[in-house]
Parts: structure tokens; sequence; C-alpha cells
């Protein structure tokens, strides 16, 4: 099992334990539960070092703040466990707040938010990616998440939600496939992304488009086919469409961070024919040092 650590959340309690659940004081129903799938497109620890999460209550009080510090690329992908107070608690959702950033900086923060119920008798998979889209952005409102470059809502549909399987977040478990960053991004050629942000892919399923940015600019990350949100999708069988954000950062002419609608600025796409689409239900393959998700250096 390569998660970094799993935390139990409830009654205010929260304990962090490597690879093992501990139980906290009172009642508590282990058959419901919210695990939260945290990931980064983040270097670590040059680009973070430093894990924030904290789990809000309906009523708007902190159930749990809890810290790490990430000094390896094994941390991510990790999970978050958060269970239910008591029967009461099954009725209201909680908000989910993870934060990434250097410690010794203010600058290279990234954030996600979700606001989720608990469906009684299920562990629920919530995946939370931490994204270059969403590096240096701005908050948004306390109802929204940055996603893909975006605010949007950040309240998830729990009855939308997968059930949570180490093989849906830790790539290479169990035989379940995995999606091989080097192998399938290393031989990428530029990409040519139109003012309407489509453009032309050839026909078939092995089509993989990812992105350089300028927080990472010696590596291309890539993007999740069939996401309308933080990805893109197929108009037709041979034209794909970027998502709005990443879009936007793309073709955004602005070099200043700060007047930019997305602060980290898409220097370029690329695609590549080598595999069969990622999507975001296909966990990345880990390197030899542990790293997944964060990209590969293009090669000639």
């Amino acid at each position: 099992m390569r998660q970094a650590f799993r935390t139990v959340v409830a009654g205010g309690l929260a304990i962090a334990s490597f690879a093992s659940l501990t139980a906290a004081c009172g009642k508590e129903d282990r058959a419901t539960q919210l695990t939260i799938a945290i990931s980064s497109e983040t270097e670590i620890p040059k680009e973070l070092d430093t894990l924030e999460v904290v789990v809000v209550a309906s009523n708007g009080s902190e159930v749990s703040r809890v810290v790490h510090d990430v000094g390896t690329p094994r941390f991510f992908p990790t999970t978050l466990a958060v269970i239910p107070k008591d029967d009461d608690s099954l009725d209201r959702p909680v908000t989910i707040e993870v934060r990434g950033g250097k410690s010794t900086s203010a600058a290279g923060q990234v954030f996600r938010r979700a606001i989720v119920s608990y469906v009684e008798g299920r562990t629920l998979l919530v995946p939370m990616a931490l994204r270059m889209a969403c590096f240096n952005f701005r908050d948004c409102g306390p109802n929204q998440s940055c996603v893909g470059g975006v605010c949007r809502s950040a309240e998830v549909e729990a009855a939308a939600l997968s059930d949570y399987a180490e093989a849906r977040v830790f790539g290479g478990i169990g035989g379940a496939p995995c999606f091989d960053e080097r192998a399938c991004l290393a031989k990428s050629t530029l990409l040519e992304v139109r003012p309407d942000c489509t453009f032309t892919v050839p026909a078939g399923d092995r089509v993989n488009v990812s992105i350089r940015w300028a927080a990472a600019p010696d590596r291309v990350i890539a993007l999740d086919g069939a996401d309308a949100d933080e990805g893109w999708t197929r108009v037709n069988e041979t034209t794909g469409k970027m998502s709005a954000g990443i879009c936007d950062s793309l073709l955004d002419p602005e070099p200043d961070p700060a007047k930019r609608r997305v602060p980290d600025r898409a220097l370029d796409a690329h695609l590549s024919t080598a595999c069969v689409v990622k999507t975001a239900a296909q966990p990345y393959c880990p390197d030899a040092e542990g790293r997944a998700g964060v990209g590969t250096p293009l090669t000639p």
C-alpha cells in the first residue's frame, strides 16, 4: 500500500497513522466514510512541501485541521478518511479544504474544496486533485473551489461517486492498469489550439493531450480525456476541445500573473498517440522515485 498516511476524522478528533486506522473516541459508523483521495501535479519538495487539510461541519465549526510536512515524492497520492460523528451527521454535508504550498513562501499555493454528504453504509471515493491550473489561483467563494482554473461550485453529488478501492487511487496495485507518463507523453508533439479552444486529433482512442505550464516548464502534464471541467473532450471524431480554464490560460496573452484570469500560464499544448486516452478513473503509475501524476520531460 503506497499511501503516505490515512487519517480518520470523527467527533472533532483527528488521528493520523501510517497505513492504519486508529480508533477514535465515541460512537462511530466505520461502514460509512468519505475517503478523500489527494493527488498533486506539483514536484515534491521543489514546488510543494506542506499540505493542510481542514474539515468543517455543516454548522461552520471546524472539525479538524491537520498540517503535514511533505518531504518525499511518495507522499502523493494519499488518502484521508472522514467518518460521521453520529447518526445526525449522516444528514449533513461536510466541507473538506486541501491546501498545498511551500512552507517558506506565500507564493505557489494551490487549493481544492469539496462539500459532500455521506451515503449510509458506503465508503465513497472523493477525488481532490491539486492541479497546476489552480497554482497561485485566487481563492473562490466559501462554497466554491478552483476547478481547472475556474471557480465552480464545490458541491459534490454523493450519489455519483464510486466506492473507494485502492486500485482507483494507487497505480500498479493488484495488476490494475495505470497511466505511465514517460511512456505515454515523452514523445508528444506541439498541438495547435484554435481561438474557439478546439484542436485537431486523430481518430481512435490512442490520443493524449498534455500541457507545459509556466510554473513547471521542464515537463508536460497530462489532461484527463472526457473531462469538460479540467481536461479535454471530443467534439467529433477528429476534433477535441480544451476545458474553459485550461483554454483561457493557454490563449490569454497577458504576461503578468497578477493580471491574468488564470495565474499559472499554460505555455503550450502537446499531443501523443502512444497510449489509450488517460481518464480521471485511471491512476498514474509511480516512477522509480515514487512520483506519480507530475508529468514528464519531452524527449526528441
